[in-house]
């Protein structure tokens, strides 16, 4: 594999990439959430699901990828309610941060994304942990799309 496929470009790429992007704005996000004890945002964690070829007998067929962010949260299970909205929060802060990236990726020159992202879906799950006492963790889920050419 000489040259870096279109998703492979989409998601890592150093300058365009989501990832890089969404590393970067997970930082200043957790930064902003220090005021919590014992609030920690783990690494999150990065799943594909249904991937489609559209248009297959076509010049430039396309390809649409279902992407999956699974984001933690651990705290303190007394601050429960305060845990809960920062999840809401975070959760608004990553879709915009995606939403973002996926209107600059869309508006470059030579465009990987051949459509802008334009529905982001999710939830979000609570959950005690077993082998530490009073902590609890989030999970947020998003789920999009990404949409793009077929190289061979």
């Amino acid at each position: 594999m000489s040259q870096p496929s279109n998703i492979r470009q989409l998601l890592t790429d150093a300058k365009l990439g989501l990832l890089p992007y969404l590393d970067e704005r997970l930082k200043k996000i957790e930064t902003s959430f220090k005021q919590v004890e014992n609030l920690q945002l783990q690494p999150y964690d990065l799943l594909f699901g249904d991937c489609n070829t559209i248009a297959a007998n076509e010049p430039r067929p396309l390809i649409t990828q279902s992407i999956s962010l699974k984001i933690f949260l651990t705290g303190n299970t007394k601050d429960k309610f305060e845990l809960l909205l920062i999840a809401s929060e975070l959760q608004n802060m990553v879709d915009a941060a995606v939403f973002e990236w996926s209107n600059r990726e869309w508006h470059q020159f030579e465009k990987p994304l051949k459509r802008p992202i334009t529905q982001i879906t999710g939830g979000l799950d609570y959950e005690l942990l077993q082998d530490a006492a009073n902590i609890c963790r989030l999970t947020i889920y998003r789920e999009f799309g990404l949409t793009y050419p077929l190289t061979f």
